[in-house]
């Protein structure tokens, strides 16, 4: 038994990763995401062996999927205790072409040979893991066509004995619509995973209805301190074809602005190395 839940935010071994392992207080795992292959020796260090009572996808991109995909591919998931997976993903033949990494038709093929452990999420079901209450508030709408495959990320809170996080994956602000609409109410946290990375991400709406005290950036520092992709104008190379990336694509250094002025003080970001939260 341990005596804390414990939260860590992985350091980045690939470039905007995002990879999360809590270690519950009976000495189980619940990973999220997991990086690409590069992060997998990290995160085997920080899961130890442990059961998985949990492995949640927040959405198909190489940088958040592939990790998991590949240990299957290479080793059937030796190395892992895994019970459970719970993700949600759109239909291969509705995402637009460029969109569709291999992680998702790689996933679907071998479905058959890992079904048992797959819960597809609906969004409202909640899940209890050892002392942790885990509530998805979003999950894939279809009707959301921009951005497709960031656009179908869960959102999700986990409640722990000290604090709560939410999790935003990589939604945009057309996700950050409907969740903000749907669900506002349900969005207070004491925590939250900045989506996207922190830039091209949701709108000040949603941050301003979870009220955060600490921020977990999963992105690069130089980023985090406004130099490189990322920081200043994050639809740079986009200029010339607004019609596909509309002008919400706010950069990072707009999203610090808005959590300074959410009177944010404390911030997590993997580009500086692994971060260790009691929550």
């Amino acid at each position: 038994m341990n005596s804390d839940t414990v939260l860590y935010q992985l350091t980045e071994t690939s470039a905007f990763m995002m990879s999360f392992v809590i270690v519950t207080k009976k000495n189980n795992a619940i990973i999220i995401d997991g990086g690409r292959e590069e992060d997998i020796p990290l995160l085997k260090e920080y899961v130890g062996g442990r059961h998985i009572s949990a492995w949640i996808i927040t959405h198909g991109h190489q940088d958040h999927i592939s990790g998991m995909m590949t240990e299957y591919l290479e080793n059937k998931w030796r190395d892992f205790d895994i019970e459970k997976i719970y993700c949600k993903f759109p239909p291969e033949d509705a995402v637009p072409e460029g969109d569709l990494e291999w992680c998702i038709p790689a996933f679907n093929k071998h479905l058959p040979e890992f079904k048992e452990k797959v819960h597809f999420v609906e969004q409202g079901e909640s899940v209890q893991i050892d002392e942790l209450k885990i509530d998805f508030i979003f999950t894939y709408h279809s009707e959301i066509d921009a951005d497709y495959m960031n656009n179908s990320s869960m959102v999700f809170k986990v409640n722990g004995p000290k604090k709560s996080v939410i999790f935003l994956g990589d939604i945009g602000p057309e996700s950050g619509d409907h969740l903000y609409r749907e669900s506002k109410h349900l969005l207070k946290a004491d925590i939250v995973q900045m989506s996207h990375h922190g830039g091209s991400c949701c709108g000040m709406e949603v941050y301003s209805a979870i009220k955060p005290e600490a921020c977990l950036w999963c992105c690069r520092k130089e980023s985090y301190e406004g130099k490189g992709f990322g920081a200043r104008v994050f639809t740079e190379g986009y200029a010339d074809n607004l019609m596909n990336f509309p002008l919400r694509r706010f950069p990072v250094t707009v999203t610090r602005e808005w959590m300074d002025f959410l009177g944010v003080k404390t911030h997590y970001v993997s580009g500086y190395g692994t971060n260790k939260i009691i929550i």
